[in-house]
């Protein structure tokens, strides 16, 4: 589970350390991008309406869709990978872009 709270934490920490936080989920084509902001991507990973990709506010989508990967990326080069949300908030203090 994801609360808002934890969100913009998140949103904050890809602000301060220059990080991008991609959430894919299972099921679905479409993608959650958090760099500096949170974006819906489509299939081709171009940014598009959150609520045309989601019903759901951001929190409550992180939290109620099944999850495929977490990645955490620094420019191009991924430097974490995991399957749920609750992982990457137990590191995302010591992930950080050199």
């Amino acid at each position: 589970m994801v609360t808002l709270r934890e969100l913009e934490e998140l949103v904050q920490r890809s602000r301060r350390y220059d990080l991008k936080i991609r959430v894919r989920f299972k099921g679905t084509k479409y993608s959650v991008l958090i760099d500096k902001e949170i974006r819906a991507l489509d299939e081709a990973g171009k940014a598009m309406s959150w609520s045309k990709a989601f019903p759901l506010a951001p929190h409550q989508a992180l939290t109620n869709y099944p999850l495929d990967s977490v990645q955490v990326e620094c420019g191009d080069e991924v430097i974490w990978s995991g399957k749920s949300m609750s992982e990457l908030l137990k590191v995302i203090d010591d992930l950080k872009c050199n």
